[in-house]
């Protein structure tokens, strides 16, 4: 039996389908959401049977998704997030107030429009204002209470203040078949100084005893990029940011890899209520990134 056109996915049955994919077997599930691995089981043949398709391949007492299986996973996990969005938005009292948040440029502008349009829809009487700046900028900002929370970059061995909500891999890239990485000394375009992906770049380039030049700094990723673009010098940047303009230079070129980078949410003394629910928010919304991209 599939599913007809005024099926409704039951709350309950996807809760449960997301944990026995993360646990990976039905007994540790049914711990999870405190039901018996019988009433689970129950649960997932409904499912199954209203979708009409096998969610799971068994082996003994664990499981597998199927094709299938691991398509609704990426539904469930956003139908689970909408459903605590809609319900936080009446379970909280409402909060008011000004939250004053610093973010790096280039995080601002993939990150940040969904950011505060979901954080308007759950507290729409606080309002956020936003600077987007370097990460040495931000932090002076944040010592000086010019600010409530910042959003800074450090390289993944680093251990600086704040909590790491996000990790990425950090790689050279070129203009799709240029030839500014066949140059000799190889021509780079990098942020200022302090910023944790020039450093990262540099320590990787020199480990490689290769011949190198700065040709270009900016302090913003779109000033870098511009200079990519023109196939007159390469550029270290996030993998996400990658696109098909871009040739990522691996190790038919001679690169690989410099390493991750993490970001790092830190919070000033000062900060009110409005401040922190706003620090949960990008927290929370990070971590679903992560899980949409694994």
């Amino acid at each position: 039996m599939g599913p007809t056109a005024n099926s409704l996915l039951e709350t309950d049955l996807i809760h449960t389908f997301v944990a026995i994919s993360e646990a990976g077997n039905f007994t540790a599930a049914a711990k999870r959401v405190l039901r018996t691995p019988s009433a689970v089981s129950m649960q997932m043949k409904r499912l199954e049977e209203q979708l009409g398709r096998p969610l799971f391949h068994r082996h003994g007492r664990h499981v597998s998704l199927t094709v299938d299986g691991e398509a609704l996973l990426i539904h469930s996990r956003e139908l689970l997030r909408i459903n605590e969005e809609a319900l936080a938005r009446f379970r909280v009292a409402q909060l008011e107030g000004r939250v004053r948040f610093g973010a790096l440029d280039d995080f601002g502008s993939r990150f940040l429009p969904e950011i505060l349009a979901r954080f308007a829809s759950t507290h729409p009487l606080v309002e956020v204002d936003v600077v987007l700046s370097t990460t040495a900028a931000l932090t002076e900002k944040l010592e000086a209470g010019d600010v409530d929370l910042i959003l800074t970059a450090a390289r993944a061995e680093e251990s600086p203040p704040g909590e790491s909500i996000y990790r990425e891999a950090l790689v050279w890239v070129g203009k799709r078949n240029g030839i500014a990485h066949k140059r000799t000394p190889i021509p780079l375009t990098l942020s200022d100084q302090g910023c944790p992906w020039r450093a990262a770049a540099l320590k990787w380039i020199e480990s490689q005893k290769l011949r190198y030049r700065i040709a270009y700094t900016c302090e913003t990723g779109q000033g870098q990029l511009a200079a990519v673009q023109s196939d007159l010098a390469i550029a270290p940047i996030p993998a996400s940011l990658v696109t098909d303009d871009h040739e990522v230079l691996g190790p038919k070129q001679g690169f690989s890899q410099i390493g991750d980078y993490q970001l790092l949410l830190c919070e000033g003394k000062k900060i009110g209520s409005a401040g922190r629910a706003f620090a949960a928010h990008v927290t929370s919304s990070f971590r679903a990134v992560t899980a949409m991209a694994s």
